[in-house]
């Protein structure tokens, strides 16, 4: 009798230290599940934050860049539209003068055209530096074709400070070839603003609201 007497306590700290025991495995496991959300949560918050700032550094980057390329091609285009005004006074120059007058003339209006292609082959590095494999193409274009009719006009200016009378063959000849390089220039201006446009994401006249 007081056998099965001492036994029942026994049993009962033995039901309650499992209780206890249990009850502290259900804690620890509480307690490593908000752990675990915890850092999973931070780890989650700091990605998308790192995800954030990338974007936002990209973006800023892009603007940057697309800043930098607008200013660029607008120097490179005010540069080779200085060199077209004074192809288009040559043009003019040679429908109305002749002669000494037209050597004369011609000796003006070129005089600033040395200091132009310079500028124009200056504008051209940095377009080179920064631009698209299409900007730059059409670019260099421009500025091979435009230098190339000023030579011609050169050659022809030599002519005349040789000799104040120049044939009719020669002018023209002459004429003629300074005639197909400005054209070829100003098609390849035509496309350097296309490749430009797709560049940049300019939409065509035409296509604005």
């Amino acid at each position: 009798m007081s056998e099965t007497k001492s036994a029942e306590p026994l049993d009962r700290m033995a039901v309650r230290r499992h209780q206890f025991r249990l009850s502290m495995l259900v804690a620890a496991m509480a307690v490593a599940g908000t752990l675990i959300g915890s850092v999973s949560g931070g780890a989650f918050t700091l990605l998308n934050t790192s995800n954030q700032v990338e974007a936002t550094v990209n973006q800023s980057s892009n603007e940057f860049l697309r800043t930098q390329r607008q200013q660029i091609y607008t120097e490179f285009l005010t540069a080779a539209n200085e060199v077209c005004t004074t192809a288009g006074s040559v043009s003019v120059a040679f429908d109305h003068f002749e002669g000494p007058d037209l050597s004369g003339v011609m000796l003006e209006i070129l005089g600033p055209l040395p200091r132009q292609n310079i500028v124009l082959g200056s504008k051209f590095a940095a377009v080179e530096l920064i631009g698209s494999g299409a900007v730059v193409e059409s670019a260099r274009r421009m500025v091979v074709e435009y230098l190339a009719g000023a030579e011609t006009i050169g050659w022809l200016s030599n002519d005349f400070a040789a000799d104040d009378v120049v044939s009719a063959d020669a002018l023209s000849t002459r004429q003629q070839q300074f005639a197909d390089h400005f054209q070829s220039g100003k098609s390849a201006q035509e496309d350097f603003l296309t490749a430009v446009r797709g560049e940049l994401g300019i939409p065509e006249r035409g296509d604005r609201p």
